[in-house]
């Protein structure tokens, strides 16, 4: 995804791969079943006429007992009944060798399109009568079909991948037609698009843009997002959209000039006047903290986006937000102090609760090596900013004061010069703060870890067992002699 949003969209043919699949028991003589099992499917099946490559993978669970996978390729082109006949020939091989022994699955894939065979041919009949629907004239990228399962274990599912954004909507329509004409029940439908689209097939996930009939947020319902692609399709019938998730309810976009956010917001309320819309625009990206159910509205991010426009000027390079997060992105060591004091002067107020300032993109990620990090919850941010403005001639380094937890890294050029910065640091640091102290290139183990207490720099003790190199001890008792003399 552009913009950092750190979701995973599965997509196309990807859903394919973890779709249900067709299972059978194999007996094998073999004491690695699984292994043997995939080298003879490849082997095998390379030989059926419309096969352009096979890949087996094959577990061994059990001595003599295994699960073999099979991926296979068709030829591009393949007229419909030579696709229903290699999918007939793969299906009869597969269950020639079933047994007692080994579990089966098969996976082909035609023109891009993957699907999973089914047990019965009947099923995959009907399957592939969606596949023929959408591979006909070469006019999409690829995607995946899923048909749905007895007994509802299943459900079907049609994801369609397109050649470019501009191609997102008749996509869409095209995709929703499928599903309709295929009969199962509830079956899901999406069509997603790149950027730049991925050569391989293999590679189709997260995708730029999508248009999804799935509820954001649940597992399995399908719902109508017709006023939400009603909206998608003026907003980018005005403005440059980068990256965009459609669904019932709810719509996501990146615009490519954060100046046109406002106007795709009143769009979006007057077509969609039901919707939540999640917008950001130019340097400013909004991610997904979903990872503990919860899905964000576009209100949750009020208080990121105040703290967003004070922080988006030229030494700004990216501004990453979450509801109670905000990571900014200077451009180099200088520019970090500033931007953070700017941030902590602000009055930064819940739901937001970290900001993080990084002079590059690793830096601004949480990496400690990688440059400067100013980090801190509002109310130690100041103090953060301030510890950081003395750590411009340690790097690379890091100040991160939560209530929490405090923690100060630097590194220094030699022992001699820890003095220098253990004093600069004294009037700062609060209690309980964290020092690491390291040498250029040096390991964690070479570090000096000290810790303020009551107003006195300590070292800590290492651990059982273990001892403190000469450089961890240098160190360790230069930080702790300047701070205490």
């Amino acid at each position: 995804m552009l913009w950092g949003r750190r979701r995973a969209r599965l997509t196309a043919a990807a859903a394919g791969v973890v779709a249900a699949t067709l299972l059978f028991t194999g007996c094998s003589a073999h004491l690695d079943a699984g292994t043997s099992g995939s080298q003879l499917a490849e082997r095998e099946l390379s030989q059926l006429d419309g096969v352009q490559s096979v890949r087996g993978s094959g577990t061994n669970n059990l001595p003599f007992s295994g699960a073999v996978s099979v991926d296979i390729v068709a030829r591009d082109g393949l007229p419909d009944s030579r696709l229903q006949t290699l999918t007939d020939d793969v299906g009869r091989w597969v269950v020639k060798h079933s047994g007692s022994g080994t579990t089966y699955s098969a996976h082909l894939e035609a023109d891009g399109f993957g699907f999973s065979l089914r047990r019965r041919a009947s099923e995959n009949k009907r399957l592939l009568t969606v596949v023929d629907s959408l591979r006909k004239g070469g006019r999409w990228l690829g995607g995946s079909v899923t048909s749905d399962a007895p007994g509802g274990t299943n459900t079907a599912r049609i994801d369609l991948a397109v050649k470019t954004p501009a191609d997102l909507l008749t996509g869409w329509t095209t995709v929703r037609k499928a599903g309709s004409a295929s009969g199962w029940k509830d079956v899901a439908v999406s069509a997603s698009a790149w950027n730049t689209p991925p050569k391989d097939t293999e590679l189709l996930r997260n995708a730029d843009l999508s248009i999804t009939d799935s509820v954001a947020g649940t597992k399995g319902t399908v719902g109508d997002p017709t006023p939400e692609v009603s909206a998608y399709q003026q907003v980018v019938a005005k403005h440059r959209v980068t990256d965009a998730t459609v669904s019932p309810g709810r719509v996501h976009l990146h615009l490519a000039d954060l100046a046109d956010v406002a106007d795709a917001a009143a769009v979006i309320k007057r077509v969609a006047p039901a919707t939540d819309a999640v917008l950001d625009g130019g340097i400013i990206t909004k991610e997904f903290p979903e990872s503990d159910g919860s899905l964000s509205k576009g209100a949750d991010y009020a208080e990121a986006d105040r703290l967003a426009a004070i922080a988006n000027h030229a030494g700004v390079t990216a501004i990453s937000l979450r509801p109670d997060w905000v990571t900014v992105t200077a451009n180099g060591p200088g520019n970090v102090a500033p931007i953070a004091r700017a941030l902590a002067a602000a009055s930064p107020a819940a739901p937001v609760t970290s900001i993080d300032v990084g002079s590059n993109a690793r830096a601004a990620d949480g990496d400690v090596t990688a440059g400067l990090l100013v980090s801190g919850a509002p109310t130690l941010l100041v103090t953060s900013a301030q510890v950081g403005e003395q750590l411009r001639g340690y790097l690379p380094a890091s100040s991160s004061l939560f209530p929490s937890r405090k923690a100060v890294t630097a590194t220094v050029p030699d022992v001699g010069a820890v003095s220098a910065l253990v004093r600069a640091l004294k009037p700062l640091l609060p209690d309980g703060t964290s020092l690491s102290i390291a040498l250029p290139g040096g390991s964690v183990g070479d570090s000096a870890h000290l810790t303020v207490h009551g107003g006195t720099l300590t070292i800590d003790p290492v651990r059982d067992g273990s001892t403190s190199s000469a450089t961890t001890t240098a160190l360790n008792t230069a930080g702790r002699d300047a701070w205490n003399s």
